[in-house]
């Protein structure tokens, strides 16, 4: 929504309009219209001085607008006066072009406004503009930090708190880039509440800051939906050594395209694989130990804003059994999806002993964190986080990932 002035004209034309015939009607019968004294003249009014008569200038040197202005009226019967504050030069050519077009290109770089009332040709800064701007787009912060309890080795102690991503404060984010739009004496506010910028500058500032704004929403209001799958593996003890891929991508009928190694920056490994049938693929997991899906969340992510997916249970102890899984997706333009994934898996191992002799649980965790680069309709496979329980038996943690994006009307 924006605010435009509009500039209205009080009368027309002062001349005597002849009767003419319109086809197919007849003429009126009426007398004509009496002049009427004209207050104003609407400048996008045609004017046969100001739209009619052409010139050429060329000055030598930068000259004071004050100076160029009578020259560009000379030998009509248009006046011109400019403001006492009217201090700028111009320097350029202009070959040919209409009074007004003249005046435009004059005016308008200078900051300098003109409005025509009858005759004469009024010059004067050009006045700042007020316009509105929604923002549709929740006002919040969010981050996915989280903190585990227990001990243990793996947890450094009672508690360890595990750092994800902060949310991208976009009303800062928008405000800090249109400030960087504004002239000198452009203002601007970001009422958070309301979801509304309200900005005041020259016109042409003022089409800056919608042109980026209309490119930022474009971008931040995309949406990508990811079905999520996390299974755990109770690998045979031929497969101790973690899950052979290559058998399990072999025994899919058609074949999936070759996998992508993407990169980790730590634990697990990940791949990225064209795959469209998953129970096709949880039966070939079969095949190398006992499989038991653990979650099969589905949700929308909205464009670099980090998502939670959170299965828990809460002892009286306050110790956390979690499956979390932390992601966030940047969408381009071209649809290709990068996905930060930070998936973490928190359990109960076992009694642990302090120094004073008093029992504590001991747990562990199981975490990844990668990055990785798909395209829609591609599966991203993260394995690898391996654990042996206290029967001596190995399990593999799988996350699957397919991200699809959601397509809205006008969506580009």
């Amino acid at each position: 929504m924006q605010a435009t002035r509009y500039s209205v004209a009080f009368a027309v034309i002062a001349t005597v309009l002849s009767p003419m015939p319109i086809y197919g009607q007849q003429a009126p019968s009426a007398a004509p219209l009496r002049p009427v004294p004209v207050m104003q003249l609407d400048l996008k009014q045609r004017h046969p001085v100001l739209d009619g008569r052409r010139i050429s200038l060329r000055p030598a040197r930068p000259t004071p607008i004050k100076d160029i202005l009578p020259v560009l009226v000379r030998g009509t019967r248009l006046s011109v006066i400019a403001d006492p504050s009217v201090n700028q030069t111009f320097l350029g050519e202009l070959k040919n072009v209409t009074i007004r077009e003249a005046l435009e290109v004059i005016l308008e770089p200078s900051g300098l406004d003109y409005s025509v009332r009858g005759e004469v040709i009024r010059v004067f800064p050009r006045e700042l503009e007020t316009r509105f701007f929604n923002i549709d787009y929740v006002s919040t912060q969010r981050s996915s930090s989280r903190t585990v309890a227990g001990t243990g080795a793996s947890t450094g102690g009672n508690t360890s708190r595990v750092t994800g991503t902060d949310s991208a404060d976009v009303y800062g984010e928008l405000a800090e880039g249109v400030k960087s739009l504004l002239s000198a004496e452009g203002r601007m506010n970001v009422d958070r509440t309301a979801a509304l910028l309200r900005v005041t500058d020259r016109p042409s500032r003022l089409a800056r800051v919608e042109q980026y704004l209309d490119a930022v929403m474009l971008r931040v209001t995309r949406q990508v939906q990811i079905e999520a799958k996390v299974v755990e593996v109770t690998l045979r003890d031929e497969f101790s050594a973690g899950i052979d891929w290559r058998s399990v991508l072999g025994g899919l009928t058609p074949n999936p395209t070759s996998p992508t190694t993407a990169h980790v920056s730590s634990g697990g490994m990940t791949l990225t694989l064209n795959v469209t049938d998953f129970s096709a693929l949880l039966k070939a997991l079969a095949a190398q130990g006992d499989v038991n899906v653990l979650s099969s969340p589905r949700i929308i992510a909205m464009n670099n804003e980090p998502t939670i997916m959170r299965a828990a249970t809460q002892d009286a102890q306050s110790l956390t059994e979690s499956l979390v899984l932390s992601l966030t997706a940047q969408i381009s333009a071209d649809g290709i999806i990068h996905m930060n994934v930070n998936p973490s898996v928190t359990e109960r191992t076992g009694p642990a002993t302090s120094q004073l002799g008093d029992q504590m649980p001991l747990i562990t965790v199981r975490e990844a964190d990668t990055v990785v680069r798909v395209r829609q309709g591609e599966t991203i496979v993260i394995a690898g986080l391996m654990h042996e329980r206290t029967d001596r038996r190995k399990t593999d943690l799988v996350i699957l990932l397919t991200p699809t994006l959601v397509r809205s009307s006008g969506t580009r």
